[in-house]
């Protein structure tokens, strides 16, 4: 499933691609909640990437299939 991290103030979009769209969601979730400053994900081949968590703008879960229309955006 390709997943797409729009970046705060930024044009910058972050595309990853993830077997396990529950487990990116999770992390997202957990790194708000839990006030952790970076939210960490893993892409399908492995490259890891770190994103500030305030800086999270949007995630766009795609299915395979096409858009899905999911996805959730930070408040400010």
């Amino acid at each position: 499933m390709k997943i797409k991290i729009g970046i705060a103030h930024t044009n910058r979009v972050i595309e990853i691609d993830s077997q396990d769209a529950d487990e990116v969601r999770s992390r997202i979730e957990d790194a708000f909640a839990g006030s952790q400053p970076m939210v960490w994900l893993e892409d399908s081949d492995g490259t890891r990437i770190g994103i500030p968590r305030d800086m999270l703008a949007f995630v766009e879960f795609e299915s395979a299939g096409g858009r899905s229309g999911v996805g959730f955006a930070a408040g400010s």
